[in-house]
């Protein structure tokens, strides 16, 4: 799409915010989806959430067990519930919550036809990037009449940058970005846990203290002028990762929450080399660079002379901020 004029623009974007969402997304019909029972245990359900990125999700979808009631989803559960319960209830008491205990029940499910924009609506409203869909699927019990909606599919996030991808839109995406929340690579997880959880953010950096010969200008031994800079970026995943791995339960087992303060982040966890981009990087540039699982974000590279902190940008950014936007640029 070149040289986009306002007009245009305003089109191409009510047009994807008008796309059903089995159009907008398609291969979300194409793989199978993570459901548990509501007596689903804890440590089953952190597994789904915590093995990787071969088979990366943003949330499990929790299914009716009830015979009648089959396929309805009754809730919806995240890294976050699996982490918060894990500090709540403490070792060994959180392997045997369950599902129903810990999950939102604010689920607000939508059929495969509906827009787009009602996908946005519920990622707003539920700040939870993560939704049941449903299709019709003939009933096959005899006491059933007509056809009853069931969870076929879910869609999350990261299934709408592919659309914003091709959508070929050039707006820099220094304008959609955010301060990136950073601590020293001497922050214990449970400090780290906390910055996640009161700030409601995913993805925290880490930043090493450059001595002064590392520093590209000259000499400096002092407190004011000593420089660091970002070296890698954890997120709630790789917390739940290590929670979940034998160091992390041995830790639980000996100390209980508590020992976490002891357990340096950048010497226990599985720690992420940031991927950095340039400020005017295009949104659509963007989207696909995030397609990769194993980018949970992008760092942009900033001006040393003038930056003092450092900015990111998430899938969440990406989709709520540009098909939600008044300044979005076409390309």
């Amino acid at each position: 799409m070149g040289g986009n004029n306002n007009c245009d623009l305003e089109f191409c974007m009510n047009h994807l915010l008008d796309i059903q969402i089995k159009d907008a997304a398609p291969h979300i019909l194409r793989r199978p989806f993570l459901f548990v029972e509501p007596n689903t245990r804890l440590l089953q359900i952190a597994t789904f959430l915590a093995i990787g990125p071969q088979i990366y999700v943003d949330g499990v979808i929790v299914i009716d067990d009830d015979k009648v009631q089959r396929g309805r989803p009754v809730g919806r559960i995240s890294s976050k519930h699996i982490i918060s319960n894990i500090l709540d209830s403490g070792y060994p008491d959180w392997f045997r919550t369950s599902a129903s205990q810990i999950m939102d029940g604010f689920v607000m499910p939508l059929e495969m036809d509906s827009p787009l924009k009602r996908a946005l609506v519920v990622f707003e409203k539920t700040r939870f990037g993560f939704i049941p869909i449903l299709a019709k699927k003939n009933a096959r019990m005899e006491d059933e009449e007509g056809d009853s909606l069931v969870v076929t599919a879910s869609l999350a996030i990261r299934d709408i940058l592919p659309l914003i991808a091709k959508a070929n839109l050039a707006t820099p995406i220094k304008e959609l970005s955010s301060q990136l929340i950073s601590v020293d690579s001497k922050t214990s997880v449970r400090d780290a846990l906390d910055y996640m959880l009161n700030k409601g953010i995913r993805n925290i950096g880490i930043k090493e203290e450059l001595s002064a010969h590392d520093d590209s200008g000259g000499v400096s031994g002092t407190e004011s002028s000593r420089k660091s800079r970002l070296s890698h970026v954890i997120n709630d995943r790789k917390i739940l990762e290590f929670l979940l791995s034998h160091n992390g339960r041995e830790v639980l087992r000996k100390n209980g929450i508590a020992g976490l303060a002891d357990i340096n982040i950048n010497n226990n966890l599985d720690i992420i080399s940031p991927t950095t981009v340039k400020s005017n990087t295009t949104v659509s540039s963007a989207a696909e660079l995030l397609m990769e699982v194993r980018n949970p974000c992008l760092i942009l590279e900033g001006n040393e002379k003038e930056e003092e902190h450092n900015y990111i940008v998430t899938p969440w950014d990406i989709v709520m901020k540009t098909l939600k936007s008044d300044h979005i640029v076409g390309g």
